[in-house]
């Protein structure tokens, strides 16, 4: 008999089978900016061996194609087609665990009416403000998204580092690095016997 998390994973590989097909054949109604669709795959997904962002499926799975990315290409499977229901984007704490969950999971008495309408609602509300091309509040809609996987996520889930937070750190990293190299230079063995 195959358990739950057996099931998940063949659907999600078959899922993403799909996609690389369906993706390489035509063109998608619901494309996201590249910006947005970068945002987008910040989200983590559980396909039952843990949680991870979705960046990290697209670029093992996809190819970029012409002018699309591959996040603008996963991010249009996803939303299609109502392809989101069956994946894991919402996590639960269960005693000591976190267990993800999809829209079409029967979602257990200990998730409040408030949390249940969010899982049920924020797709079908992201998807309207896709076609509808309004990016400011898509990426309203996501962000909140990566809020709710942090504070419920637990451990498995950390905020992503934005590319912004890693020219900082990289910056830093080189200024320190040349102030070093000038200050230590001088005190090199070699250096002093000239």
């Amino acid at each position: 008999m195959i358990n739950t998390n057996s099931l998940f994973r063949y659907y999600v590989v078959l899922a993403l089978l799909l996609m690389v097909g369906s993706a390489s054949v035509s063109a998608s109604r619901l494309i996201m900016p590249r910006q947005q669709a970068e945002h987008f795959c910040q989200l983590m997904l559980d396909d039952g061996t843990g949680a991870s962002p979705l960046y990290y499926h697209a670029r093992r799975m996809m190819q970029a194609e012409d002018s699309l990315s591959v996040e603008q290409l996963f991010a249009s499977f996803i939303l299609q087609d109502d392809n989101w229901q069956g994946m894991r984007f919402f996590p639960h704490q269960e005693g000591r665990g976190v267990v993800w969950y999809s829209a079409a999971d029967k979602l257990p008495a200990t998730i409040n009416a408030e949390h249940r309408k969010y899982i049920l609602e924020v797709f079908p509300r992201l998807i309207a403000q896709v076609e509808a091309g309004d990016w400011k509040t898509v990426d309203a809609y996501i962000e909140k998204m990566v809020q709710y996987q942090c504070q419920f996520g637990g451990s498995q889930v950390k905020s992503p580092v934005s590319s912004a937070q890693l020219t900082v750190i990289a910056a830093i990293f080189l200024a320190i690095l040349l102030v070093s190299r000038f200050l230590l230079l001088p005190l090199h063995p070699k250096r002093r016997q000239l």
